[in-house]
């Protein structure tokens, strides 16, 4: 079969913008692949307030406390022995009902990679979140520490949630534990907003025996937020 010039001219012509179409989709899909980085923001001057409400179980004494105050959290610019500019910490402080001065609590440090997020509290190191979000759905917190393998994985994708009781925001979650069985009940969650951050955390560890329950509920929702 023959084929003229026009013909000819026609069919290389159709093929470059075949090409040029294909790398234009395939930069696009690149280019709003998103990421997740800004539900981490890391600017230093970053100041949160959280309200915490706090419930104690003491099996051998049967009582019940409970307790509310607030939490700080002051982001710090942070350069370790290595050089690493993304290292930053996290200042804590805390602030009891009928009390004027906050007292400052145990900080923690936190490296934010285009792999991971990662903190260091007590000495040990978890994996926070990992990026993309929602590309992998289940990793191992611990996968930096020796505590064994514990199974964080993501909730609520993207969910809209009115945060500090001021703007609705689309938000991620990462659950963290669940256990719930005849001995003990554990759960542990935290919810990240968009360009904010983490804006509740719950934390729920409770021994069940014979004698009574043992253990504590946390619950952190935030309050305030502010950048320079």
């Amino acid at each position: 079969m023959k084929i003229n010039r026009v013909g000819f001219l026609f069919i290389i012509l159709s093929s470059l913008l075949l090409t040029i179409y294909s790398c234009s989709k395939s930069d696009s899909k690149e280019e709003t692949l998103e990421m997740g980085y800004e539900y981490f923001p890391i600017d230093s001057g970053i100041v949160k307030i959280f309200l915490v409400d706090s419930i104690s179980y003491n099996d051998n004494t049967q009582k019940i406390d409970t307790f509310q105050f607030l939490l700080k959290e002051e982001f710090l610019g942070f350069t370790d022995g290595q050089g690493l500019e993304s290292h930053k910490i996290i200042r804590r402080s805390v602030l009891f009902p009928n009390k004027q001065n906050w007292e400052s609590r145990i900080s923690f440090f936190f490296l934010k990679t285009t792999n991971n997020l990662q903190m260091v509290e007590d000495n040990q190191r978890q994996v926070k979140m990992i990026f993309p979000i929602g590309n992998i759905q289940t990793w191992n917190g611990n996968s930096l520490n020796n505590l064994g393998r514990r199974n964080f994985q993501w909730q609520n994708l993207y969910a809209t949630k009115l945060v500090a009781d001021s703007i609705n925001l689309p938000t991620v979650s990462v659950l963290e534990a669940n256990v719930n069985n005849l001995i003990e009940e554990i759960f542990i969650r935290s919810t990240y907003a968009k360009n904010i951050g983490l804006v509740e955390f719950t934390n729920n560890n409770l021994n069940i025996q014979s004698s009574g329950t043992s253990g504590y509920k946390v619950s952190q929702k935030l309050i305030s937020f502010s950048k320079p």
